[in-house]
């Protein structure tokens, strides 16, 4: 295992042949950044896969705020600013899915598991989970069955 950081990934140029990640560039400060240094990883021809947040406005400031104390979500970019720093980064597009409505079921199903399991733990007597995590979660569900949050699913090539 090697210890890093995505906007200055400790591996050579062009060695990898593909890299993945699921709902992490939503943490991450400096999304070109980050892209750029898979393209300078990735071997000619390597994939880049990714499923991130979405939304096409920003995000109320109270909304904003709950899900940075809660899940650490930074700045979260539309499908076409994904698509502009992907290019930008040297990328082709190979496939940009919305995955909003997925999500949606996914997640409704998840909070529910999620509510069980912090009310098993109050019966319990342990405790339930970190609350701030909790309320961010809850309203991450809301706004994606809302619309103004989604999910998408990247793929790219490096040429």
């Amino acid at each position: 295992m090697r210890e890093g950081n995505v906007m200055e990934v400790p591996l050579p140029d062009a060695g990898i042949d593909a890299v993945v990640s699921q709902e992490a560039f939503l943490h991450v400060p400096d999304k070109g950044r980050a892209l750029g240094e898979a393209y300078r990883i990735l071997k000619s021809g390597g994939r880049l896969a990714f499923t991130d947040w979405t939304c096409d406005a920003p995000l109320s400031d109270p909304d904003a705020d709950l899900l940075w104390r809660g899940m650490a979500a930074q700045s979260l970019q539309s499908v076409a600013s994904y698509r502009a720093l992907l290019e930008r980064a040297g990328f082709r597009i190979v496939a940009a899915d919305d995955l909003t409505v997925e999500w949606g079921v996914i997640l409704a199903e998840r909070l529910a598991m999620y509510r069980r399991l912090r009310e098993e733990a109050e019966r319990a007597g342990t405790p339930p989970g970190h609350d701030a995590f909790h309320e961010s979660y809850v309203r991450f569900v809301a706004l994606v069955q809302s619309g103004e949050l989604g999910g998408a699913r990247f793929t790219a090539e490096k040429s």
